[in-house]
């Protein structure tokens, strides 16, 4: 009897886990990618994909979506975001955005950072 209810204790606790996919317990993170939900997008896992990168800007770590396709000839992002908020235009971005890193892949739904 022990064994069955510890059991039934274990199936309902795993059961009930949240699934971490699509959420962080970083907030900005979870900010920025509902503020650029409507450009995030997946067309095809490692083909065209839209994702949330940060980057380190004139001092300022910030937040923009970048489009990732090897085939494609794309222009790097214009603009970017703040934690607090604020919009930000980015200028000669190949060489002055630094240490940029994937923050949620629209292919997967979850954030990786």
């Amino acid at each position: 009897m022990r064994t069955l209810l510890f059991l039934i204790t274990l199936v309902l606790f795993l059961g009930c886990k949240k699934s971490k996919e699509n959420t962080t317990e970083i907030l900005c993170h979870q900010e920025m990618k509902e503020r650029l939900k409507s450009e995030l997008r997946c067309e095809e896992k490692d083909k065209l994909e839209v994702n949330l990168y940060s980057g380190s800007y004139e001092g300022q770590k910030i937040f923009f979506p970048m489009t990732m396709c090897p085939a494609c000839n794309t222009i790097p992002p214009q603009f970017g975001y703040t934690c607090d908020g604020s919009k930000i235009t980015i200028s000669e971005f190949n060489t002055k955005v630094s240490a940029i890193k994937e923050t949620y892949n629209s292919c997967t739904n979850k954030f990786t950072d």
